[in-house]
């Protein structure tokens, strides 16, 4: 079990960050220009590219245009062991997973008020195990597969604010967002809402290719039904590494190391803990506003291809 008071305490030390950032602003974008030459492509001009070198983070939020369009796709496959079964296996024991293979893709809208702050409004389309019409009948999720097969919907519409910066030679990005549950898989669970705080910092260690960082994420989830198995809140610590290879490719992990969850049977200051797990995957940069990361998904203490799980996404910036 988890207490609450230490991570509404983790969660409070992450908020400073937006006031700190704002006060230290100019001169530390101008640090970071000088420090981020080595793993940029080009000399960066804008004030976003001053402040934000990595290179995934740069596409994930945004073009440098005042108003542009962005695309994200997410496909979650199978495991290892049998990638053409329709299954996604929960390795985490996670109550608001999604147990079937699933694809996504998002389009967005996005403003950018200042040069480091942004809106995006994006929505999208959802299909639950798209290229699977049967299931063997001896599955324990088989009624789920028959409830969502191939349907489409309307993909989570979203909203969403941006605030880059550099803090202490650290690029950061804070984020907070609202989305409107419309995948099938949850909202006929009964999900309802999500509601997410998020502050990511990486640093690079100079010419050596090398970046070390962390997210720290809060996700709150409204409901429509009363199924109290239901996750309520799920807080979550995830350091991450990153190594650029040339200037195209770079190896990522993220190690779920604090990922708790409080469902609606229990009280509001206990937290279980999930399984602690490891994304490990290889960034693409196509260009500044294109990234790919095909990665796969494992828990170290349970290391088996039945239970390493396969998945892609994409970030794609127009205008």
């Amino acid at each position: 079990m988890f207490n609450f008071k230490a991570l509404s305490l983790l969660l409070a030390i992450s908020l400073p960050s937006l006031a700190l950032a704002q006060a230290k602003k100019k001169p530390v974008a101008k640090e970071a220009a000088a420090t981020a030459a080595p793993l940029s492509a080009k000399p960066a001009t804008d004030e976003a590219d001053q402040v934000i070198t990595n290179r995934r983070l740069r596409a994930e939020t945004g073009s440098l245009s005042k108003w542009s369009g962005s695309l994200f796709f997410n496909y979650s496959g199978g495991n290892l062991a049998d990638p053409l079964k329709p299954e996604r296996r929960n390795i985490l024991g996670a109550a608001d997973a999604l147990e079937l293979q699933n694809f996504y893709a998002d389009l967005g809208v996005r403003y950018r008020i200042t040069s480091l702050d942004s809106i995006t409004a994006s929505t999208g389309v959802f299909i639950s195990t798209p290229f699977h019409t049967t299931i063997d009948h001896d599955r324990a999720n088989r009624q789920d597969f028959e409830k969502n097969k191939q349907e489409v919907t309307v993909s989570d519409p979203a909203l969403k604010y941006t605030h880059l910066d550099n803090i202490l030679g650290m690029q950061s990005v804070t984020t907070l967002g609202a989305t409107l549950i419309t995948n099938p898989e949850q909202t006929k669970a009964g999900y309802d809402a999500s509601y997410v705080f998020s502050q990511t910092f990486m640093k690079e260690f100079g010419k050596s290719g090398l970046s070390l960082g962390a997210s720290l994420e809060w996700l709150k989830y409204t409901f429509s039904k009363t199924d109290r198995s239901l996750a309520e809140n799920v807080p979550a610590l995830y350091p991450v590494a990153e190594y650029v290879l040339n200037d195209m490719f770079n190896l990522r992990t993220v190690f779920g190391w604090q990922v708790y969850q409080q469902t609606r049977e229990q009280d509001h200051d206990t937290y279980t803990k999930r399984k602690v797990y490891q994304s490990v995957g290889l960034g693409i940069s196509l260009s500044r506003d294109v990234f790919l990361y095909p990665n796969i998904q494992f828990v170290p203490s349970d290391l088996r291809s039945d239970r390493t799980n396969i998945a892609i996404s994409a970030n794609v910036n127009v205008f």
